[in-house]
């Protein structure tokens, strides 16, 4: 799972919230989204097959390839392009 961080804040005198990194902006996450690329996941246990397209972030499908690998036989995490994304096996992020 992918994580937001935001920018730490003080409170001052007038109760005011004060920025600690000014100039830093909010950004909508459809638009970090929509920049993330496409991974193709399988695992496999046994004769269960579990095939699905993922956006992630490079950190975030090594951390999903660890963790699929110390629960199934055969795992493949791999980036792919758009146009190779099977549109039935997309997983959507949650709006």
């Amino acid at each position: 799972m992918a994580m937001i961080k935001y920018p730490l804040y003080k409170k001052n005198n007038s109760r005011k919230i004060t920025l600690l990194y000014p100039g830093l902006t909010t950004v909508s996450l459809d638009r970090i989204i929509t920049y993330m690329q496409y991974y193709y996941v399988m695992c496999q246990k046994g004769s269960v097959l579990h095939r699905c397209y993922v956006q992630l972030d490079s950190e975030s499908a090594d951390i999903l390839h660890d963790s699929l690998e110390q629960r199934y036989d055969l795992v493949q995490v791999c980036d792919v392009k758009d146009s190779e994304v099977e549109p039935g096996i997309v997983i959507a992020p949650a709006p």
